[in-house]
Formats: C-alpha cells, structure tokens, sequence
C-alpha cells in the first residue's frame, strides 16, 4: 500500500514538473500587452488596479513600464491624456472590463475631442463566457466605438501585438 501511495505522489510531482516546464515556455496575454507598449514607446501607464489586467501589470513591471495606480479610472483617462499633451508622447490607460470601462470614457472622449494621442486597454471576460453575464461582461467596443478613433476586442492572444500596433497608429 504505501508503494503505491508512493508512487502517486511521485507521479504527480512529475506531472507537476512537466507543466510547469510546459508553461515556462509560454507568456501570458498581459504579457504580451506589456511587450507591444514597450515596442510603441509607451514607458507609463496609468491605470486602477483590476482582475482582469493583474498580467499587463505583470508584464509592465518586466519591460520597465512605470505603473501610476489612481483611486479612480477617470483619473487614469485624464492623467494619460495630460501625460499625452505634455509629452507629446502615447498616453496609456489600462483599465478593468465593466465599470473600469465605463468609468474611463469621460476621460477618453476629452482626450479624443483634443486629438491627444491616448491608447485606452480594458480588460475582458472569459471570452466563453461573453454576453452569458460573466463578472463586468459589457459591450466595451460598441460603447468605446463612438468616442475613439479606433475600437476593437482582441479574440485571440495572437492577435494582441498587432491590435496595439493598429490602435497606436491611428
């Protein structure tokens, strides 16, 4: 018996191993956020922290982005859009799906009307999960669409460095 308990315990820690050496070869989608604002020239963003964007944050830290955590997310809006002004420089704000959003768009419309040069990231739901009534699952695009010059949702991590590319041209 205790061969055998042995045994499954051995297992699993060999299986564990494997997956963790499986995912060491992988990076994470915030990750990959991180790297394409880096590649933009983007060295803050201004942001309030959420669940759905702790792995940019992550990433940021990795790339040497500065991180500027505000109370509220249209505070972030406007910082970035102060920061895009006095810099002349790509003003980010990276903010939380649902109300994080929604709380930003003041700031991004100001920022659109003034054509400052704002990158706005919301973070999203589980996609299989979208329009089911998932934790903050809004229509982020559609609400975003009217007051920015470019909107869009990211179905696959693949995808990201080339969104961002597209959304810091524009």
């Amino acid at each position: 018996m205790s061969s055998a308990k042995n045994q499954v315990t051995s297992d699993t820690a060999q299986d564990t191993l494997a997956r963790k050496s499986e995912a060491a070869n992988l990076i994470s989608g915030g990750r990959l956020v991180a790297k394409a604002l880096k590649a933009e020239g983007v060295d803050t963003i201004f942001t309030l922290c959420g669940g759905h964007i702790i792995d940019i944050y992550d990433g940021c830290i990795d790339e040497g982005i500065r991180i500027v955590d505000v109370r509220h997310e249209q505070v972030a809006a406007h910082a970035a859009d102060a920061y895009a002004r006095q810099t002349g420089r790509l003003g980010c704000v990276v903010t939380t799906a649902g109300p994080g959003c929604t709380n930003a768009m003041t700031g991004i419309a100001t920022a659109f009307r003034s054509e400052s040069p704002v990158l706005h990231i919301g973070g999203q739901g589980a996609l299989n999960q979208h329009k089911m009534g998932s934790l903050q699952d809004l229509p982020h695009v559609d609400m975003m669409s009217p007051i920015t010059k470019f909107a869009a949702g990211v179905r696959s991590t693949e995808r990201i460095a080339d969104m961002i590319s597209m959304a810091a041209r524009e």
